[in-house]
């Protein structure tokens, strides 16, 4: 197959979409199908709409078999203000009983503006048999892709991450215009139970929705016993981390919370930092570890400021984790946190549990389809600092539960979330949608042209 997928970001960029998006593209590539991403310069998600941030430079390239085809994003003027009013823009037309599509359509470039992106998709050589888009929020790459799609007959998959569950978050991922292209792809990747649902009651066809989920890579061998808390974190040797070496680098003696992911006040990271303000006033001696960007908004900054110097001593900033660090990090890690309400699934649990480390989120997005609480991990309220408190609390005090819920996430991942495991899934999505002899699933007619997956698709 000829396969062109379109995101607005790409490797180096680090994020849930753009981790799925790469293990995908790779294996398929790997399979002999030819794999063209279309996505942006951006390094980061600041790079759309903060001026002077680092820019991936290749305009083509090849990575692991992928060809890569980037947009340079331009940030409106007066960024970032200029975006976030504009983003608010949208969302109020979009709360409107009116028809706002019209409006919505002339505004989607912008959201982010990648002006050449429509201009590079038609430059491309290859005629494809199926495009693929990834990531509503960021949607003018996923839209151009469906844009482009349709004007050349060729089947629409969008994987869209939507978030669900409250409205103050939803509202980013459901407005008219983004619900169009879903109600009108062929197929439509969903994470989990909660998220395929929602969309349903938002118009999209059931048997247009496939199920997927999220993965990580395991190691070959099997992963050592995890030793007791303060004693190197869950499973040294899991994936080649180094739980001692961490610690002896970041001078912890005692157990260690982690949190990983965007430093954002939507991601709960202050809501742990007042939860671990209660458990060290109570006398615990954990050390919370912090791994990633603060992304605005984002009141950490002050939060930080305000703690007591011996509280501010228990806390590492790490930035960005990668390679080694990140695989030591989670050797040490005793307990993983991220108390989120907008994660559509939250592949950073699954790594956690590569490591037989136990999980602690939110009921909110797609979490509560991924967590099972009380099981392989404990779920709280958005926002509740004292709840995630007493969670955490339990946790730290209870080594054995601590094993055992680490012991069956790691079961869960073997069993259904390694990106080996999710690939036929969604290999067999795309073939059924290529292959001519299938009957289509209400193919959309516009204009008098036939749209069906299996319909003729020249080479325009």
């Amino acid at each position: 197959m000829r396969i062109l997928h379109t995101n607005a970001a790409y490797h180096p960029f680090v994020g849930g979409a753009e981790t799925y998006l790469q293990a995908m593209s790779e294996r398929l590539a790997r399979d002999g199908h030819a794999v063209t991403v279309a996505t942006t310069d951006a390094t980061r998600v600041q790079s759309f709409w903060i001026p002077h941030q680092p820019r991936v430079p290749a305009r083509q390239e090849s990575l692991n078999g992928v060809h890569l085809v980037r947009s340079r994003v331009e940030l409106l003027p007066v960024s970032p203000w200029s975006f976030y009013l504009l983003r608010r823009l949208a969302t109020e037309l979009a709360r409107l009983p009116l028809d706002t599509r019209p409006i919505l359509d002339r505004l989607a470039p912008c959201m982010p503006r990648v002006p050449d992106m429509e201009r590079a998709l038609e430059g491309l050589e290859t005629c494809f048999d199926l495009v693929h888009g990834v990531n509503i929020s960021l949607e003018w790459p996923l839209l151009a892709g469906w844009r482009y799609a349709r004007r050349h007959r060729l089947p629409f998959v969008v994987t869209p991450f939507v978030h669900t569950g409250e409205r103050a978050v939803e509202r980013f991922y459901t407005m008219p215009h983004q619900l169009a292209a879903l109600r009108d792809a062929d197929r439509v990747i969903v994470q989990t139970g909660i998220e395929g649902r929602e969309l349903v009651r938002l118009g999209v066809t059931a048997d247009r929705i496939v199920r997927l989920g999220m993965g990580v890579d395991l190691p070959a061998t099997p992963p050592q016993p995890s030793p007791a808390c303060g004693g190197g974190g869950a499973g040294d040797r899991v994936r080649g981390g180094d739980g001692a070496r961490f610690r002896a680098q970041h001078a912890i003696d005692g157990p260690i919370v982690t949190f990983m992911g965007a430093l954002t006040d939507d991601k709960g990271v202050v809501h742990l930092l007042k939860a671990m303000q209660y458990l060290w006033q109570q006398g615990s001696n954990a050390a919370l570890v912090l791994a990633g960007q603060v992304v605005a908004p984002s009141t950490l900054e002050r939060a930080t400021r305000d703690l007591p110097d011996g509280d501010r001593r228990r806390i590492r900033r790490l930035g960005t984790v990668r390679g080694q660090l990140k695989q030591d990090m989670l050797a040490a890690t005793d307990v993983f946190a991220l108390p989120s309400r907008v994660d559509s699934f939250g592949i950073v649990y699954l790594e956690a549990w590569a490591y037989r480390v136990p999980v602690v989120g939110c009921l909110a997005g797609g979490v509560p389809d991924v967590i099972d609480d009380g099981e392989d991990g404990l779920l709280v309220r958005f926002g509740d600092a004292r709840a995630l408190a007493s969670v955490l609390a339990a946790l730290l005090a209870d080594p054995e539960r601590r094993r055992a819920m680490g012991e069956k996430g790691r079961a869960k991942v073997e069993s259904r979330y390694t990106w080996d495991r999710l690939y036929p899934t969604l290999l067999a999505a795309y073939e059924e949608l290529v292959a001519p002899q299938l009957p289509p699933l209400n193919p959309p007619q516009r204009g008098g042209e036939d749209l069906r997956p299996g319909a003729s698709r020249p080479c325009i």
